[in-house]
């Protein structure tokens, strides 16, 4: 059977935007990635798109993959048939925002889909309120460790998983299963899930638990879930989260508490696929960038007071991480 090929965009040049560019490049699609500055925008066309790491060693040749200035893209950026929005989780809305005013002023109608790539819960539900009725809207989740080593250069440290992408919101999803049927296993192997909620839980489970202690630690993966303190902090703010999104979303954890969850969970998948990596948000914390806690832990805590769970470790975490992200150490 044919692939037919589509149109994307992808917005945002972190690890996580190119690491799905090159895939879906390698994979014949017409990819135009939107990055700001000129600086990345002429080294990405001069030099293309490099991939290293687990998932092996490729490189996207210049030119095949059109590089835009996000700040004032062209038409051929804007007229694409799969938006890809690999921007941080807070800044969703406002990328989705300039985007339907750039469709709005060029008289356009938009893509048929948006695909969202972010950590964390609640940037889709402020997608879909700006988003137009008719453009599907689509998650993901992935279980890849991923960090930016040039504007041009990504180096994947491990994989759990394939890509799984899905709608929350029962959109139509033709175009968006061909997507992910057309992807290769060579950069990122792609799946459509009919029901991608409860793996989006798996996986902001995961990141509540890890990421904001890697941030505050410095420690790898590894080194969390073998280091007794912070294995035990670890299994806290798990025994918080699962009783939380319990009430919040009916989610059946893998794990009745939170010390099953770390060693029966965290461990199988953490030792053997990422011991060395370090969070997203570590990262943040270490370039002065604002972090996602209000999309992780900070989610926690909110539906923890609708619904009338105590949430006190995750409470703690996210005004240690807010902390570092005034005082930019």
């Amino acid at each position: 059977m044919t692939t037919q090929h589509q149109r994307l965009t992808v917005l945002g040049t972190g690890s996580v935007g190119l690491g799905v560019a090159a895939a879906f490049a390698q994979s014949g699609h017409a990819v135009t990635l939107l990055t700001r500055g000129d600086e990345s925008v002429n080294l990405l066309r001069r030099e293309g798109l490099h991939v290293t790491g687990v998932s092996g060693e490729h490189t996207i040749v210049p030119g095949a993959i059109n590089v835009d200035d996000a700040s004032h893209p062209g038409a051929t950026s804007l007229a694409c048939d799969v938006l890809i929005v690999a921007t941080k989780a807070y800044q969703v809305a406002d990328a989705v925002r300039a985007m339907v005013t750039q469709w709005q002023v060029g008289g356009g109608s938009g893509p048929r889909a948006v695909l969202l790539m972010q950590n964390g819960w609640g940037s889709a539900d402020e997608a879909r309120a700006l988003l137009p009725p008719h453009v599907g809207l689509f998650s993901s989740m992935m279980m890849i460790g991923s960090e930016r080593r040039a504007p041009n250069h990504v180096h994947i440290n491990g994989v759990a998983g394939p890509l799984r992408v899905g709608t929350l919101y029962g959109c139509e999803a033709g175009n968006m299963r061909a997507l992910a049927d057309s992807a290769g296993s060579g950069i990122l192997s792609v799946v459509y899930d009919a029901d991608i909620e409860p793996a989006m839980l798996n996986k902001f489970l995961f990141n509540c638990c890890l990421n904001a202690v890697g941030a505050l630690t410095g420690q790898t993966y590894g080194e969390l879930v073998t280091h007794s303190h912070s294995r035990h902090l670890i299994g806290r703010l798990a025994d918080e989260a699962i009783r939380v999104l319990a009430a919040a979303r009916q989610y059946q954890a893998a794990a009745p508490d939170g010390a099953r969850y770390v060693a029966d969970v965290l461990m199988p998948v953490v030792i053997p696929s990422g011991a060395n990596h370090r969070s997203s948000m570590a990262q943040d914390v270490s370039a002065g960038r604002r972090t996602e806690i209000d999309y992780l832990n900070g989610a926690i805590v909110d539906m923890g007071r609708t619904h009338g769970v105590e949430t006190p470790f995750n409470e703690a975490v996210v005004s240690l991480i807010h902390a570092l992200d005034r005082s930019g150490s």
